[in-house]
């Protein structure tokens, strides 16, 4: 695999470094957080757009913050979701931490039914719906102040992709001025370098996260899909950087990445092949309170996006080129009455794609196309009785195509509209306990590719339309200072699902884009936290989901049907913190008429323990910037474990990760 040379590091560095400022907490601010109730914390943006209490959002939320995240450790974002009630993280043979599963629902190894936002923002490509990589494993995770996950339909105020979770990545912003550095290393001569800065003056601020990563990888051994035996280096490497900017009522969001990795193949046959991704998001925002009680937004959003990987076809291998730009233009305007007993969200976007997909065998394997998107969104929440809220959305959406089918592409005249909704009751019977009633129906969009592709393998079709959600939660909780607990029936119904078809007559047979299948699933949450004693916490969750396809066989996607997920963390000085987290999932499935090649994907426990000291008082250092020394664990007890292929469904299984890995860290504030 091509590296990524010194020069790019020591950019990146000599720009992270810039000016000498660090987001980072002070000591008082660690102290002030263990003192905060669990009610103090528990916050969310992402349900109404707005800040509001978890427990009055009209939404299910669970919340990683990032008192979290230094508890218990993490290497990758995917590693710190991989902890959250009801999500499954799991890797493709195409894509590693790819896939961010929500309740169970993975149908294909494209992750188009999760909807990833940061700072409420969409990152999102219009090509494949779904291709979340370069988040979940090369987003700079010491730059995150909080993770919002909502379980459930999204799309009335988020569109296409939010159907059965979103995940918005709130960002650290206006932080103490100052510097951090931290180095990293670990199993499979993995290095890390990451700077954090940040920058308060007032009305002006700036934070941010650079990071480089390099690593010699685990070997995969695995059964291809033609009974081969093959093995190869999962090594990998990528610079990325997360930056936070305002000033007075602008402000801007910025990610940048860019990775390389070697991966098994765009199919699982053959001795593994490289993929790398460049990704550009932005976002700036105008911001303005135009009077008490009618606040306005504007946001212009950018998603770029260019990828590159072998594409082997009748064994040889072909070079395939993707590349796209997302323009998004969004306003939103809140409005409240009646002391705050009324709230009005109105908002409307469009957002201009264009993109193309090559390959040396096929120049328009999907040809350059341009499309328009346009919504119309409207939320009400009303309080009916002090205790009791009433919420009510909507959302009118069409897709235009602006050029016309490709060669080979049969053309639809007609553009794709549909409208979606959501209502809800929010009842706090007391002040520790309430319930929460809720139905919200969403939609996912064709891509561009399931539109449009004209390869040997696959042809698009202009006439498929969205796949649709409708999904019912009951949810009853309880809340105080010290605990928190709540438990969650849900039922989601898919139709209109995306699927390929194979076309009469067509040799080797070629497979045409349709509608067609539906989907069911149910299931039960309970998740936990609490503050058990001083310095000493946890945090859990069970989760069982059973799906149905429509002929009412189960296990229509081949996901764990339960999770069980408890973390214990304890601060046994104000230097020493320790903390240790079981992930447990259920047997996977294997597709029927997959070839029984590989391991089973069997159940497992993923342990990880964290710890961290501060060198401080042994250095003799002086105490308002720290020395950290951090130690992590991951898998502890050294499983072997493997992912179902969900996705061609040939071979049951594909290698998930290594054994037992252990990563030493030390970071610098200055």
């Amino acid at each position: 695999m091509q590296r990524l040379n010194l020069l790019t590091f020591s950019i990146a560095l000599a720009f992270s470094s810039y000016r000498s400022v660090a987001a980072h907490q002070a000591p008082d601010d660690i102290e002030a957080l263990k003192k905060m109730s669990l009610e103090d914390i528990l916050s969310v943006e992402v349900v109404s757009k707005k800040t509001e209490s978890q427990y009055a959002a009209a939404g299910i939320v669970s919340i990683v913050t990032r008192d979290d995240i230094d508890h218990y450790g993490a290497n990758t974002l995917a590693d710190v979701l991989n902890r959250v009630t009801s999500v499954y993280m799991l890797s493709t043979y195409i894509w590693s931490n790819s896939t961010a599963a929500v309740r169970g629902d993975a149908l294909t190894h494209v992750n188009n039914h999760t909807l990833v936002l940061i700072n409420g923002r969409p990152f999102r490509d219009s090509a494949y719906g779904g291709l979340n990589e370069t988040m979940f494993r090369d987003f700079p995770i010491h730059h995150i102040e909080q993770i919002e996950v909502v379980r459930g339909s999204g799309s009335v105020l988020y569109g296409s992709n939010a159907f059965t979770g979103v995940i918005n990545i709130v960002t650290k912003k206006k932080q103490d001025n100052g510097l951090t550095v931290r180095g990293r290393y670990g199993s499979y001569n993995t290095g890390q370098a990451e700077t954090e800065f940040g920058w308060n003056d007032g009305d002006a601020a700036i934070s941010g996260a650079v990071r480089y990563r390099a690593s010699d990888g685990w070997t995969a051994s695995a059964v291809d899909e033609t009974r081969q035996n093959v093995n190869f280096r999962n090594d990998d490497g990528d610079v990325s950087a997360s930056i936070w900017g305002g000033w007075k009522e602008f402000d801007f969001n910025l990610y940048v990445v860019n990775s390389q990795k070697q991966h098994w193949g765009a199919v699982p046959i053959g001795f593994g092949q490289q993929v790398e991704n460049n990704r550009l998001f932005f976002d700036a925002g105008y911001n303005h309170q135009i009077n008490d009680f009618w606040r306005s937004k504007w946001n212009l959003t950018l998603n770029k996006f260019s990828q590159n990987y072998n594409l082997p076809v009748a064994g040889v291998p072909y070079m395939t080129d993707l590349w796209e730009n997302n323009l998004l233009l969004e306003q939103s305007h809140f409005l409240s009455f009646f002391d705050d007993k009324l709230n009005l969200l109105l908002g409307g976007l469009v957002e201009w794609q264009q993109g193309q997909v090559t390959q040396v065998s096929q120049p328009n394997t999907l040809a350059p196309y341009e499309q328009l998107k346009s919504s119309i969104y409207a939320n009400i929440g009303y309080a009916l009785l002090d205790n009791l809220k009433l919420n009510l959305g909507g959302q009118w959406h069409r897709f235009d195509h602006l050029k016309a089918a490709p060669s080979g592409v049969a053309e639809s005249d007609s553009a794709i509209d549909g409208l979606v909704g959501r209502a809800g009751l929010v009842y706090e019977m007391t002040a520790n306990w309430g319930a929460k009633l809720l139905f919200a129906q969403a939609y996912r969009a064709p891509s561009a590719g399931e539109l449009g592709a004209n390869s040997a393998v696959v042809l698009g079709n202009r006439s498929v339309e969205p796949e649709k959600v409708e999904t019912a939660d009951a949810q009853i909780f309880y809340h105080d200072a010290d605990y928190q607990i709540s438990l969650t029936a849900f039922e989601s119904r898919v139709t209109n699902l995306i699927v390929r078809s194979p076309i009469p007559n067509t040799v080797p047979t070629r497979l045409l884009y349709v509608n067609g299948g539906s989907a069911t699933f149910e299931g039960l949450e309970l998740e936990t936290e609490a503050k058990l004693l001083p310095g000493l916490s946890w945090k859990g969750s069970y989760t069982f989901q059973t799906n149905r396809d429509e002929n009412q066989q189960n296990n229509k996607t081949l996901m764990p049907n339960h999770m069980a997920k408890l973390g214990l963390s304890y601060d046994f000085s104000p230097s020493l913190q320790i903390g240790a987290f079981d992930t447990y999932f259920s047997a996977a499935k294997a597709a029927p008429n997959a070839l029984l090649v590989n391991p089973p994907a069997g159940g497992y426990h993923n342990v990880s323990v964290n710890a961290n000291y501060k060198l401080n008082n042994w250095l003799g250092v002086a105490k308002n910037k720290h020395m950290t020394f951090t130690l992590y664990l991951d898998n502890l007890l050294d499983e072997n474990f493997y992912y179902p292929e969900f996705n061609r469904k040939n071979i049951n299984t594909i290698p998930a990760a290594p054994g037992r890995m252990l990563f030493g860290e030390i970071a610098l504030e200055f």
